[in-house]
């Protein structure tokens, strides 16, 4: 992926230089049709997904039925939060909502440059935190709404 592309993610801005040439070397644009499966609960976390475009779904499995707990369009957003801890498995699954434009990152990237800058650790594990943090509210949000009631525009956006 092209460096400054990936330096304009909210989620990367401010990331020292090094990190960032090295993550936009092992990152892989991907598209996914409208339904289409990006990550499913249970399965090992190996890799990481900023959205670029478009909107994708998170989903819990709760017995039978899928949940919708969120439905994410800014890009940057992170998906795939299970990669940075133990035992690392999706803890939901993510269905792409309409056609979307995605960036894959291997999880053995972050470890590798964790081990090299704890400086850098600390600081991506912040950002998965407040995005981490960001998901759980909008799933309490829409677990309190109505049935077919909308979640305010400011919790979506």
């Amino acid at each position: 992926m092209e460096l400054s592309r990936l330096a304009r993610l909210p989620f990367f801005q401010g990331m020292p230089q090094w990190a960032l040439v090295r993550l936009a070397e092992m990152a892989v644009e991907e598209e996914t049709s409208a339904g289409g499966m990006v990550l499913r609960q249970a399965d090992r976390a190996r890799s990481v997904y900023f959205l670029l475009a478009g909107s994708v779904q998170v989903l819990l499995r709760v017995g039978e039925e899928d949940l919708l707990v969120a439905v994410l369009r800014r890009p940057g957003e992170l998906l795939g939060w299970s990669a940075f801890r133990a035992p690392y498995r999706y803890t939901a699954s993510v269905r792409a909502e309409e056609p979307c434009r995605l960036v894959r990152v291997p999880a053995a990237l972050f470890e590798e440059l964790f081990g090299r800058d704890p400086a850098f650790a600390y600081q991506t594990l912040q950002r998965v935190a407040a995005s981490v943090a960001t998901r759980l509210e909008q799933a309490r949000l829409r677990l309190f709404l109505p049935p077919g009631q909308a979640l305010p525009e400011e919790v979506t956006r």
